[in-house]
């Protein structure tokens, strides 16, 4: 690497580094104003003995969520960076003198080009290896960071193709739990909603059904260890999920082995868990025909492959506009990029709002961001002034 790559390669990452950390303190700061809130009512109040659980709840919380912020701000702050590193340039002279010993300014972009690059890799392994990993702790609400609440499992696939449900989950306990109701007029107890698993084939035919009292996780083995737990078989009974068991109706069922565990069911129970996944998992849900959220699943899927590609091009869209003239103001230069910006999430965010209503195919929600901007990047490096 020769002295002048070196050089703008240190300016470029100096200015995104600055840039990164501004913004993600941005981002923290306004996620904090809008669940300060939330974080009070976990620890049950501000008074002394309990300022340091909220700040450990809070730092737990904020550590996971800046791999979240990570991916929303990679492509604002490459460009940003990217004005702020031209402008530094600029205003020492330094570009005058690099473009009067005849280097264009394409030789100039490089290096930075090479860094988004590095960037957007690792924008990749975020996407496709943190992100799932730390799932369950991205899913939590800060008002139940210590998972104290009880909550259903409602309806997961697992790696079998079968279903998961319990209307209890406890989390400090991992175990899932049947609905005890007393029958009226005696002091007798029922489980009517039971823990159940719904077998299913490879066609998403019905199987049969397991039963249990109760479930618990089990982590050497992988599965669930199954209290009174029995195989039904294949029943379209109304009313089965309600009804009260009437004695052995099955064969006996002690132990289920699956994917889903703890961390699973934490984090389907945000509303939007699809976000915390990778392509691969992602791709298994969409060919899913029961899931009644395919579509969305579908787009997500497919913007897992076009939003690092958006993020180069919304960077070579904007570089011109922050390098071609010399007497640009700072300011100038870092709110052209910013509005630059702003006009591709806006149509990014108006694409997949017509991917997931259908007005279009998950494809071309996901790929017409880049089919706008491709171009655009492409008429704006040619209109460059080197």
């Amino acid at each position: 690497m020769k002295i002048l790559d070196r050089y703008i390669v240190r300016t470029y990452v100096f200015s995104l580094a600055i840039v990164f950390a501004a913004l993600m303190g941005l981002a923290v700061i306004l996620d904090q104003f809008f669940n300060v809130n939330e974080f009070f009512k976990n620890t049950g109040g501000a008074q002394p003995a309990g300022f340091w659980t909220i700040l450990g709840n809070m730092a737990n919380y904020y550590f996971y969520k800046t791999f979240e912020f990570f991916q929303w701000l990679a492509a604002p702050s490459l460009l940003v960076a990217a004005a702020a590193a031209l402008v530094r340039l600029n205003r020492g002279r330094e570009l005058t003198g690099i473009k009067a010993a005849g280097v264009s300014l394409y030789r100039v972009m490089w290096p930075m080009i090479l860094v988004a690059l590095a960037v957007d890799a690792f924008y990749i392994a975020n996407q496709e290896g943190i992100i799932p990993g730390i799932a369950a702790q991205l899913a939590r609400d800060p008002d139940d960071l210590t998972l104290q609440d009880r909550f259903p499992v409602d309806f997961i696939r697992d790696e079998h193709n079968n279903i998961l449900y319990a209307p209890l989950y406890d989390p400090k306990t991992h175990e899932m739990l049947a609905e005890p109701r007393a029958v009226p007029g005696t002091n007798n107890i029922v489980f009517v909603a039971r823990v159940r698993i719904f077998l299913r084939d490879s066609k998403y035919k019905a199987r049969g059904t397991i039963e249990a009292k109760r479930a618990v996780w089990n982590p050497k083995k992988r599965g669930w260890d199954l209290t009174a737990g029995i195989k039904l078989p294949p029943t379209e009974e109304a009313g089965a999920m309600d009804r009260p068991p009437t004695g052995p109706e099955g064969d006996p069922y002690p132990f289920y082995a699956t994917n889903v565990g703890p961390e699973e069911i934490l984090r389907h129970r945000a509303s939007d868990f699809h976000r915390y996944m990778g392509y691969g998992e992602l791709k298994t849900l969409a060919d899913d025909p029961m899931r009644g959220n395919r579509r969305q699943l579908q787009v997500a899927m497919h913007q897992h492959v076009t939003m690092p590609i958006l993020n180069l091009l919304v960077l070579l869209l904007g570089l011109p506009f922050v390098a071609g003239r010399e007497e640009r103001n700072y300011f100038v230069s870092i709110g052209v990029a910013v509005v630059l910006f702003i006009g591709v999430y806006v149509l990014s965010f108006v694409s997949t709002a017509f991917g997931n209503a259908g007005h279009l195919s998950p494809l071309q929600a996901a790929w017409l961001p880049i089919f706008v901007v491709l171009p655009a990047s492409i008429l704006s490096m040619e209109s460059l002034r080197t």
